[in-house]
């Protein structure tokens, strides 16, 4: 069992990433005029941190299953305070995106290192619960991070964003140097980092491994397309207010949320698979709900609930797949935990990153972009779920 002060510790790990995304969104257009940079660009920061962070997962996982858990979050903490400093006395854009990435690649252990530390103390259905708690945490911080963004910039700069990020990742720091204990149990300081990093050979020789890689990495790639694309899609094509868009994320937040403690409620009971695969189905009704508001336009007496709910349900089955597919994963190869969970992370973040760009590449001033990216990975996510087997 976790104790309660090292679930929170995880829990403020885990919203490191979500923070450093979204804190500092109502300052695009200060930052525009500051950095004397179109708004189109201070938009790259966000995709080069999404790249960056899931990167450093695949460097981090290897290395936390051959240095242990504290080693790997002390330095990939320093580095993001390092990098978020570096950010706050940035003068051109091209240095901000530098330090995003340096930011981005730091952040990255704490995602991998949360999920291995909750896999080194508990099992593959009790981790499920508690990972499911973590997420609704990661669901949480987007939803509070802007409006308490829009207050840090009433001091007078953006740079106040990052200097708030510099002192919350301090912070993680010191509580993991104070709290956090060595997790991993089967350390061994005689492999090479050779050997540390064959652990990606490992786990995807098997061939379990990949709708469950798979499985995850999709729903958030529907998930980062629907950030992406919703703001245009609400606010341009049907006219909604900046506190209707924001009602409107709210309720897939909560979604997402309610789905994610009811997993943490029932995988003891039902097990991680069957978990997952309902979240599948429910990720498939959201994919054609979505494509049926897209093809009936923006007529809004008939599109916009159906787009509204069928977002709600590619969102919500985050819940219920991703905290089982990666307790699941996990479970499977336990010594090497970290490289599972690297591995999963870079699957959510890398497939998130490339479905947030395409949704801009492809923008035709319509919602189609969105509506067919966020439609096509919830289905195949479900194509995934179905073909996770059951162990032997």
């Amino acid at each position: 069992m976790i104790q309660r002060r090292t679930f929170f510790l995880l829990a403020s790990l885990t919203a490191v990433a979500p923070l450093a995304i979204d804190l500092y969104l109502p300052s695009f257009g200060d930052i525009a005029k500051s950095l004397h940079r179109p708004f189109a660009d201070i938009q790259l920061t966000v995709t080069v941190f999404l790249l960056g962070f899931a990167i450093g997962m695949l460097f981090y996982g290897p290395l936390s299953d051959r240095f242990g858990r504290r080693r790997v979050i002390f330095a990939g903490l320093a580095t993001f305070v390092f990098a978020s400093a570096a950010c706050t006395v940035s003068q051109t854009l091209d240095q901000l995106l530098v330090f995003r990435v340096i930011q981005a690649f730091g952040g990255g252990a704490t995602a991998v290192i949360s999920r291995a530390v909750v896999r080194d103390l508990l099992g593959e259905t009790e981790a499920a619960r508690v990972i499911a708690l973590l997420a609704i945490t990661t669901a949480l911080v987007p939803l509070c991070a802007p409006l308490a963004g829009a207050f840090v910039l009433e001091l007078g700069s953006w740079r106040f964003e990052f200097v708030v990020l510099t002192a919350f990742g301090l912070t993680a720091l010191v509580a993991a140097y104070n709290m956090l204990p060595e997790t991993h149990r089967g350390l061994s300081h005689q492999h090479s980092l050779k050997t540390a990093f064959q652990g990606y050979r490992i786990v995807l020789c098997k061939p379990q491994s990949w709708p469950l890689i798979a499985s995850g990495g999709l729903l958030y790639a529907a998930m980062f397309a629907y950030i992406t694309g919703t703001p245009f899609v609400y606010m341009s094509l049907y006219g909604l207010s900046q506190k209707a868009y924001g009602l409107l994320f709210g309720l897939n937040i909560l979604s997402l949320s309610t789905l994610g403690f009811a997993t943490s409620r029932l995988v003891t009971r039902t097990g991680t698979r069957f978990l997952i695969q309902r979240g599948g189905q429910l990720a498939m009704l959201g994919a054609c709900l979505v494509l049926l508001a897209g093809w009936l336009g923006v007529v809004q007496a008939l599109s916009l609930p159906t787009l509204v709910i069928g977002l709600m349900c590619c969102v919500g089955s985050v819940g219920l797949i991703g905290p089982n597919c990666a307790a699941r994963l996990m479970e499977s190869f336990p010594a090497n935990a970290g490289a599972a969970s690297a591995l999963l992370g870079f699957s959510q973040f890398g497939l998130g990153a490339l479905s947030s760009a395409s949704v801009s590449w492809l923008a035709d001033g319509s919602a189609h972009p969105m509506t067919g990216i966020v439609a096509g990975c919830a289905a195949c996510a479900f194509v995934a779920t179905r073909l996770i087997q059951t162990p032997k």
